[in-house]
């Protein structure tokens, strides 16, 4: 008992240590902050899976103190308390042998409480409004984008109306890609813990093969209830009541297309069609929006009509 108590302080204390070199490297490398900030929890879930929860709050806690001797409190209580709720989440869930799918929906109920507290962390503590800086930030680049038009020659209505459209645009889609990047943020930690844990002989399952990816159905009552909401408040483009509904619909149309490239990985495998089906259809979709509104009616047809045969199949 004594020695495993001796083994996981010496392990907390080194993962600690890790998280801080992370903190170090965000602050005093610009071009490394998204990674490191990407992958900031690793250390506190490795910490949970290995030790338990206690000791990952340790290693929270000592991270923390030592964040705010060598930058700042403020620092500390931003970056390091509430990032590391994602690992605290996903460490306790992996210390628990929950399933793969199980640990995502915790940890990326996780990543998004982790983001709402950081917003509020920066409101109530640095008296900085997040939305209204991004913003902000926004209308300054279009001015600098509207400065280089006139520079060269392009200037008048066509230009203004772009980059009205195109702010318009950007402000829609913002609340869901803040509610997408929870589950990503969770698959990347759990991915690279996962790595982690294997090079130390820890195997811990991963997710099914993704040709047989088989998501709910109440998905497409999330699409559904998206588009009514969009058609009904279609007279308010810039209504809490349409952007509610672009955002629902977003977000199901982004699992509708997951669900159609699992059907075309399926049919890469399983019916021997060509491997360059998967890689086109995932590029064509972040470029051509018709290629991803079929594989989303793909997706959504698989969901409805079950053409895989793999909906409630015995396990």
């Amino acid at each position: 008992m004594y020695r495993r108590r001796t083994s996981a302080l010496v392990e907390s204390g080194i993962l600690a240590a890790i998280a801080v070199i992370f903190t170090l490297i965000g602050n005093y490398v610009p071009v490394l902050d998204f990674f490191v900030s990407l992958l900031w929890p690793l250390p506190i879930i490795l910490c949970g899976r290995r030790n338990g929860l206690m000791w990952s709050v340790l290693c929270l806690i000592v991270t923390g103190c030592v964040v705010a001797v060598l930058i700042s409190p403020l620092q500390a209580v931003t970056q390091c308390l509430i990032l590391g709720i994602l690992g605290l989440v996903i460490g306790a869930c992996m210390r628990r042998q929950m399933a793969p799918v199980q640990i995502l929906l915790w940890g990326s109920l996780g990543a998004f409480v982790s983001f709402i507290l950081s917003g509020l962390a920066a409101y109530f503590l640095m008296d900085i409004n997040v939305i209204d800086a991004f913003y902000e930030a926004m209308q300054e680049s279009a001015d600098v984008t509207r400065q280089i038009y006139g520079m060269l020659g392009v200037s008048g209505g066509p230009v203004e109306a772009q980059m009205e459209q195109l702010q318009k645009m950007i402000g829609l889609i913002l609340p869901a890609g803040v509610l997408l990047s929870a589950p990503i943020t969770a698959f990347v930690n759990y991915w690279a813990a996962r790595r982690v844990l294997a090079r130390l002989g820890d195997y811990y399952p991963w997710f099914p093969e993704f040709a047989t990816w088989v998501l709910p159905r109440w998905i497409l009552g999330i699409y559904g209830v998206g588009m009514v909401l969009m058609v009904y408040f279609r007279g308010d483009d810039g209504g809490l009541g349409y952007k509610a509904g672009y955002t629902v619909y977003m977000i199901g149309s982004m699992l509708l297309l997951v669900q159609g490239l699992s059907v075309v990985k399926w049919y890469v495998i399983y019916r021997n069609k060509p491997r360059f089906w998967l890689p086109a259809a995932v590029i064509l979709s972040f470029f051509i929006p018709l290629a991803a509104q079929l594989l989303i009616v793909m997706g959504a047809f698989d969901m409805v009509v079950n053409t895989r045969r793999l909906r409630n199949r015995p396990q």
